[in-house]
């Protein structure tokens, strides 16, 4: 004689789910950008005027660049996930997380005073890194918040 508990099975089957796709990051290695314009103290965003302000990334993890009359240098690394900027609307995650550190730059006098404001500002800017995001072919530098910092063509 056959019981029920002989002749039934039960299969346990546990949910799959398939892992959700990262977006790969653009690669910031070997870039140069001409920086265009940046938010002042107050929050107005000014236009760079006379002068090149520039930032390049090299693949050996060293940023360098000028700030309008010195130039600067440091080291940079990425990390998180990229956030692409899809909406049309720019939001505070889009991008991914940017540090720059040990920055150092040259010291010399320039001969005009609103463009060494300009570079004081630019260089406190950078100092506040936090995020980076490529919009419509422009880098545009973030604070940790996502803040707006600074945005740049590519040289």
């Amino acid at each position: 004689t056959t019981t029920a508990a002989e002749t039934t099975s039960t299969t346990v089957t546990t949910p799959t789910t398939e892992p959700v796709a990262s977006i790969e990051a653009p690669d910031l290695a070997d870039t140069s950008w001409n920086v265009i314009n940046y938010r002042l103290p107050d929050g107005t965003i000014t236009n760079v005027w006379k002068t090149n302000v520039t930032i390049s990334f090299s693949s050996d993890g060293t940023v360098s660049g000028s700030a309008g009359c010195n130039d600067y240098q440091g080291i940079w690394s990425v990390s998180g996930n990229w956030d692409a900027f899809e909406s049309g609307v720019p939001d505070p995650n889009d991008g991914q997380e940017l540090s720059l550190d040990s920055l150092s730059w040259t010291e010399m006098a320039c001969d005009d005073d609103a463009v060494m404001e300009q570079e004081s500002e630019i260089l406190d800017l950078l100092q506040s890194a936090g995020r980076w995001v490529l919009i419509r072919g422009e880098f545009i530098l973030r604070d940790a918040e996502g803040g707006y910092l600074f945005n740049a063509e590519p040289a």
